[in-house]
């Protein structure tokens, strides 16, 4: 308990200066591509013990951001310490954002294994810590490892590229590990390992653009983030695979170009350990958390909620499940993450509790009894977030300048859940949004071409124009297709929101269509408002829509 009180007061204490330097809290590691060196003025890079050599000259200039501090070049690499930090003008001030992000590290001479700073860099250490997982030791356990072929990697900052793999099929199998075999670094953000269907039965022999995955491989049976060394099962569970689990996966991509470089390939995969001496159980991945984020700049603290009700619970689960393992997941922007398990009213276990949480070094917290969930229980999230350092909004987004807020915890019994995805939007349920009703089925909204359906898809096709003048025609083309139940209230306004986050061309150009009238109905709906008499507040109801879509457009316009 003393141990872990003294760690958690150096790392609030390293951070407390964070503050006091251009960019603090996002200076990049030197060796290790995609990890952040935390405590910037010491030679441990989780913060405390001895300075290096920024952290001395930090220390001599009182602990401040003086432009002697800033025109020096602590680390004898050749730039200043400026240049390193984002601030070559010498101009920035504390709580200020600086002008550029941190080039490289100001206590650290870099490249760090070159002739000029091998001598230099003798203390420190790019070594990572080795996957554990005692399991695999055992002589009963196989190992098959699935890998991309040597890929392009796209010139753009966010990629998702998928692949499906054959899995071993001569017993009856269950993973109980993976380990990441990483190949390019400098774009790997992370690896989604999902189960595939009856309906998949064969491999690809290529991997392609997937955006955020495939329909008929949704159950997240393993994954890696920067950071982790990989993942090992509690002792009484295991994930079902061969001849009587999953046959097929897909192994998706998340690469981050952020630097939109053209020559970079990637050849990374996963070790499967997998075993004929199945475990008691059968687990699954839950996935929770805030699908909506708008995170302002310059904040210090920003806080979202997201929250898996006792009426989702009834619906996603069939019994109770057990929680043996849960881990959460941000972005450079996140500062703390919780989860509660709500029972009643009342909190009864906490999932997750990282109020010194980071990115590149995620917690796999692992349950010496499992925690139970019941049908009706309420799981909380929470996110913390500071934006000092942006200078515009951050949204919910894949890239990891985008953030996110998301909890996963691995349960079982499998069987006891009928789906694994219990997240939120806004205050909304997704469990409920999306569940079918009377009124609306999604299956048949989604079918353009469902005799229902096609008269209102193909009005907005033939009479709308994207971003163009609103007709007449379309107008009412537009109103027809948004009277539609799965297009009104909370799930209306969903499919809109989400309509801008689409990766292809149609159905960008079809929503587009839909917006094109937003302006007119809108002056339609405040018209008829005044005339019947009920303009009581219209201005504060209908002014910051309005407001919104004008900027929506002067942007469809001009950018």
């Amino acid at each position: 308990c003393f141990c872990f009180c003294l760690l958690f007061a150096v790392t609030l204490g390293f951070k407390s200066f964070q503050h006091k330097i251009p960019n603090g809290d996002s200076v990049p590691h030197p060796c290790k591509p995609n990890y952040l060196w935390h405590g910037v003025g010491h030679e441990n890079e989780l913060g405390g013990g001895s300075r290096n050599p920024f952290g001395r000259d930090f220390d001599a200039a009182g602990k401040t951001w003086t432009v002697e501090l800033c025109r020096k070049d602590s680390d004898g690499d050749g730039r200043t310490n400026g240049e390193e930090l984002g601030d070559p003008n010498c101009i920035w001030r504390e709580n200020a954002i600086p002008d550029k992000n941190a080039f490289s590290h100001p206590g650290v001479c870099e490249p760090y294994d070159s002739d000029l700073c091998r001598s230099k860099n003798t203390w420190v250490q790019c070594q990572k810590e080795e996957f554990k997982c005692d399991a695999i030791d055992s002589p009963d356990v196989k190992n098959v490892t699935i890998r991309y072929p040597v890929t392009s990697v796209p010139s753009q900052e966010t990629t998702y590229f998928c692949m499906t793999f054959e899995l071993p099929q001569d017993g009856d199998y269950q993973m109980i590990a993976t380990k990441p075999v990483i190949d390019n670094e400098y774009v790997m953000h992370h690896i989604l390992l999902y189960g595939c269907g009856e309906s998949v039965t064969k491999a690809d022999t290529v991997p392609s653009s997937c955006g955020m995955g495939l329909s008929d491989c949704q159950t997240v049976i393993g994954a890696w983030a920067v950071g982790a060394n990989g993942e090992c099962s509690h002792k009484d569970v295991g994930f079902r695979i061969g001849q009587n689990g999953f046959k097929y996966v897909m192994m998706q991509f998340h690469w981050n170009n952020y630097e939109r470089r053209s020559d970079y390939n990637d050849s990374s995969g996963m070790t499967l350990y997998y075993t004929p001496n199945r475990r008691p159980n059968d687990a699954g991945i839950m996935i929770i958390g805030q699908t909506f984020l708008e995170i302002p700049p310059r904040k210090e603290h920003v806080e979202t909620t997201s929250v898996c009700t006792a009426d989702d619970t009834r619906m996603i689960l069939q019994g109770p499940v057990y929680v043996t393992r849960a881990f959460n997941h941000m972005h450079y922007l996140g500062r703390e993450q919780y989860i509660d398990l709500y029972r009643n009213g009342a909190k009864v276990a906490t999932l997750t509790n990282e109020p010194d949480y980071s990115y590149d070094r995620p917690r796999f917290i692992e349950y010496a009894e499992s925690i139970q969930i019941f049908p009706g229980d309420e799981i909380r999230t929470r996110c913390v977030f500071k934006s000092t350092t942006k200078s515009v909004t951050t949204f919910q987004g894949d890239a990891t300048s985008d953030e996110m807020c998301f909890g996963f915890l691995t349960v079982h019994p499998l069987s006891n859940a009928r789906s694994l995805q219990c997240s939120s939007w806004k205050n909304a349920s997704m469990v409920s949004l999306f569940q079918s009703s009377d009124d609306c089925d999604w299956r048949v909204f989604g079918n353009a071409s469902h005799p229902d359906m096609a008269p209102l898809y193909q009005g907005v096709y033939m009479h709308c124009r994207p971003l163009g003048q609103c007709l007449e025609e379309c107008k009412e083309a537009v109103k027809r297709f948004r009277s539609h139940p799965c297009m009104t209230g909370t799930r209306g306004e969903y499919i809109m929101w989400n309509a801008g986050n689409v990766r292809t061309f149609e159905a960008l150009s079809f929503y587009s269509k839909v917006r094109s009238c937003d302006l007119e109905i809108l002056r339609e709906q405040l018209l008829t408002q005044t005339t019947n008499g009920d303009d009581t507040n219209v201005g504060a109801r209908v002014l910051p829509k309005l407001s919104a879509l004008l900027v929506a457009a002067f942007l469809a316009l001009f950018l």
